[in-house]
């Protein structure tokens, strides 16, 4: 294991103080002990040696004169004594004046004879030998001494540790580990959020300062949490409410109503949940621009709260959709009547941009627990109602009935097999002939889409285009038929096929949006089709929505070199600035009008009316649904250009249109009539 991963031990603050404490106190000790017995070492050993030479001297000075006078009991005595001096361990003494005498020998008990460091004199007295006098000392008396000045020192130093480490460990306790408990508890204090005073702090070293730092943390912790809680109460407000109109949003209207049902349901009451939805906003919006929406919608949220009692509730579901929740709805009368006094209170004029807009609504109404058990089944149920309300006609309210939901599960599936028909190509036109008035001449066709269904055969565009619009794949189903009438057209011209001209109709959802001219350009560019063979038709509906996608889109087309006509034309209120304002070059009579003619004096007013304002104004007239030689003969003689009917010839697949345009529409004996 390599240096850097070694880890220092986790401690304490208490234990690591300690440690410090004894490493700081015993490791000068230990080193100072150390020197101290290298110095003892150096000045004990030569006065050892001095003093083991100064005791042979004395005790072969005290042998002098019991050896000249050969006193045995005193030469016994002195050399017992020398034995007692420390460090003796043995003793001998040769005689030399009394040659009978045998060396005397004697030994410490427990020492072993005539071991050790050994010194040696003569004894002599006015220049006579006495004797010899060996002395064997000790050889670990220096180590003794040392041993026994260590124990001294050991303890000394011991009695200094512990002194200082109980010194140090008060000054410790009182100075750093009680502060630091009190800032522990201050910090937890702080983490918890107890609302508690700030500790007050009458010192002025370091720690001091940190508890008041931490006084002065805590008080802006607790400024944080505040300015917190109160973000927090906003951004919930945000969360559950809607930022244009302030009401609840579809998020907390759930809420709400999942808690009226249970409160409901545990006491035996009833609920009505209203879905309302705006007619025609989206007039309001394309036109006057989202900020003249938004003002609208500000009001309408307004209305709808006065329109209510305080316990209910009015949300913002989304866009143009609000729903309301009525608590105690007992009496289906009073239901109605709030129902009918809320599209009276929205259907009022609100005035924007200095003009007075007007809108409608529509209306579901569900019931809690007639029509569901649940909150978002009643959601559910009272949606479904609603757009029962905008089939019937709008500006209206409906009850939910259980029939409903078969006519939702119908859509959904028309829906479903929409999207299928488009991935598989499922889709086929037929062509319906378009001729001149005048003389019989072919001079274009109407290009009609019909669904080629696996099951049901052709179906008719009236059974579908509804439904295609509602689901968001019109935009889809008018770029395939631009495409597939764009196709045809290089077909029929290719094989000598004089087809006139292709009338294409266009939705207004389709119409504007500007994918309506690429789809075109693309298609024209595809097929090599020039601008008079193709032809737009729109519904009086475009021309109502005077938007500046619509001038733009118009204008784009115009530069393409696209004719423009006008579909319907006469049921729609159309207003004639419109018709200056765009330049359409033809507009179609609708078949309404062409119906009665020539016996309906009004129809006949209205057609030759018509005819005049479109001469004027120099746009071509295509009468639709001419299914008699005399409506045949009527338009005629009043000026109308080209005709359109079955009388005429029905929508046909291409190749029996091709058939057809091989010879004059209109038979003589149609064309004497």
């Amino acid at each position: 294991m390599s240096i850097l991963q070694l880890r220092w031990p986790h401690l304490s603050i208490r234990s690591t103080v300690l440690l410090a404490i004894a490493v700081a106190v015993l490791l000068p000790t230990l080193m100072l002990w150390q020197v101290e017995q290298r110095l003892a070492r150096d000045t004990q050993a030569p006065l050892i040696d001095q003093g083991r030479q100064s005791t042979l001297t004395i005790a072969a000075s005290s042998m002098v004169e019991p050896l000249w006078s050969l006193d045995e009991p005193a030469i016994q005595s002195a050399l017992r004594r020398l034995l007692d001096s420390p460090g003796v361990d043995s003793v001998r003494l040769t005689e030399k004046n009394n040659p009978l005498s045998k060396p005397v020998m004697l030994v410490r008990p427990g020492a072993q004879q005539g071991q050790g460091v050994v010194l040696s004199t003569r004894i002599s007295r006015e220049g006579e030998a006495l004797g010899d006098l060996e002395i064997w000392f000790d050889p670990h008396q220096l180590d003794a001494a040392l041993a026994e000045r260590s124990r001294a020192t050991a303890m000394l130093a011991a009695l200094q540790v512990l002194v200082g480490a109980m010194a140090l460990l008060a000054v410790l306790t009182y100075r750093l580990l009680k502060p630091i408990q009190q800032l522990k508890q201050q910090a937890s204090d702080i983490a918890s959020r107890i609302d508690v005073p700030p500790v007050a702090w009458d010192r002025a070293d370091e720690l001091g300062q940190l508890g008041q730092h931490l006084n002065d943390v805590h008080a802006q912790i607790d400024g944080l949490f505040d300015q917190l809680e109160t973000q927090k109460a906003e951004l919930e407000k945000i969360a559950l409410h809607d930022g244009l109109t302030g009401l609840p949003n579809r998020a907390l209207f759930r809420e709400l109503t999942r808690g009226a049902v249970a409160s409901a349901a545990r006491d035996g009451g009833k609920l009505a949940l209203l879905f309302i939805d705006l007619d025609r906003f989206k007039a309001v919006n394309d036109s006057l621009g989202h900020a003249a929406g938004d003002a609208l919608l500000l009001e309408v949220a307004r209305r709808l709260k006065q329109g209510v009692r305080a316990s209910d509730v009015v949300c913002r579901h989304s866009g143009d959709e609000f729903t309301v929740l009525l608590r105690d709805t007992n009496l289906l009368d009073e239901l109605a009547a709030t129902a009918e006094r809320l599209l009276k209170a929205v259907e009022e004029p609100v005035a924007l941009d200095r003009r007075d807009v007007q809108v409608s609504a529509s209306i579901g109404i569900a019931l809690y627990p007639d029509d569901a058990q649940a909150a978002d089944e009643l959601m559910q149920h009272a949606d479904t109602a609603m757009y029962a309300a905008k089939h019937l006609g709008k500006a209206r309210y409906s009850f939910y009935r259980a029939e409903f939901n078969q006519q939702l599960q119908a859509t959904m599936q028309l829906e479903r097999e929409l999207k299928q028909a488009l991935a598989r190509d499922e889709f086929v036109l037929h062509y319906q002939p378009q001729v001149s008035a005048a003389d019989g001449r072919l001079v274009g066709c109407e290009a009609l889409i019909r669904w080629n269904h696996p099951q049901r055969g052709m179906v008719a565009p009236g059974q579908f285009i509804a439904a295609a619009e509602a689901c968001g794949l019109i935009g889809d189903l008018g770029a395939w038929t631009i495409r597939a009438a764009c196709a045809q057209a290089a077909s029929w011209r290719a094989k000598g096929t004089n087809f006139g001209s292709i009338a294409v109709n266009v939705s207004a959802l389709e119409f504007r949006h500007h994918r309506l001219v690429d789809t075109l350009t693309q298609a024209m560019s595809d097929h090599g089709v020039q601008p008079h063979e193709l032809e737009i038709e729109i519904t009086e509906s475009v021309l109502m929505t005077d938007t500046d996608t619509t001038q733009r889109i118009v204008e784009r087309l115009h530069a393409l070199g696209l004719r423009l006509a006008v579909d319907d034309f006469g049921t729609g209120y159309s207003s004639l600035a419109y018709l200056k304002r765009l330049r359409p070059s033809k507009i179609k009579i609708d078949r309404s009008f062409v119906k009665g003619l020539p016996d309906d004096e009004n129809d006949c007013v209205l057609v030759r009316a018509v005819l005049q304002l479109a001469g004027a104004m120099g746009i071509s007239v295509v009468a639709e649904g001419v299914e008699t030689p005399a409506q045949q003969h009527f338009l005629r003689q009043n000026g109308c250009q080209v005709l359109q009917g079955y009388l005429l010839g029905r929508p046909m697949p291409p190749d029996n249109f091709a058939g057809r345009a091989q010879h004059r529409v209109d038979e003589p004996a149609v064309m004497s009539a």
